[in-house]
């Protein structure tokens, strides 16, 4: 199923995942970086499982 959500692409649900990890990824660096001493990692991981899911959900 080909779904146009708020990625400017035409994308079925594997390109979405695709581009769900790796701007989890992106994420994850970032937090380890910038906010790992003042915020632990496990609110990273976990705001990074949601913006995959919401990637997939409505992208």
């Amino acid at each position: 199923m080909i779904n146009k959500g708020f990625i400017p692409l035409k994308t079925n649900w594997f390109d979405r995942l695709f581009i769900g990890v790796i701007s989890y990824i992106a994420l994850q660096l970032f937090w380890m970086r910038f906010l790992e001493s003042l915020i632990s990692i496990n609110f990273g991981i976990g705001i990074g499982v949601m913006w995959i899911i919401f990637v997939i959900w409505k992208g």
